[in-house]
């Protein structure tokens, strides 16, 4: 389903909100797989990229899946960057960052609970034991690949049911305003036509974002 075009009221003056569309790649897995962790999974993940609005920066983009995710149960690895209450175009209502820190269970993030390492992903939901991690990767490609690296790992030990990659689809078209500080960005052709290349064994959900 398209999403209805949303409109922002500032200062009198109503704006168009662009919402985003999205790609996706099944990686070891596919919808039905997906649909077997929760019936609402697949759903839930579509509702909050769609509902994402066009951003200047990666840091505004984080910060509005922090609210969209946070506000449907997910838990968090940081606060950093995060907005003291959600941006008024994404329409998350009755929310706040003491109320989202209270209700956190990071220890979801972690990547591993056998190695002697800090690492977490960005957000972590369980389905009645089936544990969903998902990272969004607004850096590097070589940051996309240790997300991986993260999923497998978890996977290895037996923890992880899926891994969510989301990245954009087109990095310089997106951000066409400022390319030359982008060089290098994660995107979503590069991951989908590498993955195979890599064996890992773990199902991930790649999904790219697009206008």
């Amino acid at each position: 389903m398209t999403p209805r075009p949303r409109f922002s009221n500032e200062d009198g003056v109503f704006i168009l909100i662009k919402n985003m569309k999205h790609d996706h790649y099944f990686y070891n897995c596919s919808k039905e797989y997906i649909d077997a962790i929760d019936s609402t999974l697949y759903g839930e993940i579509a509702e909050v990229i769609s509902r994402l609005p066009k951003r200047k920066t990666q840091t505004e983009i984080n910060n509005d899946l922090f609210w969209l995710l946070t506000s449907r149960g997910w838990s968090f690895d940081t606060l950093s960057g995060v907005s003291g209450t959600p941006p008024p175009e994404i329409k998350v209502a009755d929310v706040s960052k003491p109320e989202m820190k209270q209700k956190n269970d990071r220890s979801l993030c972690r990547t591993s609970t056998t190695l002697d390492a800090s690492w977490h992903c960005d957000f972590a939901k369980s389905y009645d034991s089936k544990l969903v991690h998902i990272e969004a990767q607004f850096g590097k490609v070589e940051s996309m690949f240790k997300d991986f690296c993260g999923f497998r790992i978890a996977r290895f030990e037996k923890r992880l049911t899926l891994g969510i990659e989301i990245v954009l689809c087109e990095p310089s078209k997106y951000f066409s305003h400022r390319r030359k500080s982008i060089g290098g960005m994660a995107y979503f052709d590069i991951a989908k036509n590498t993955l195979p290349a890599t064996g890992l064994e773990c199902p991930i959900w790649l999904i790219g974002i697009k206008e």
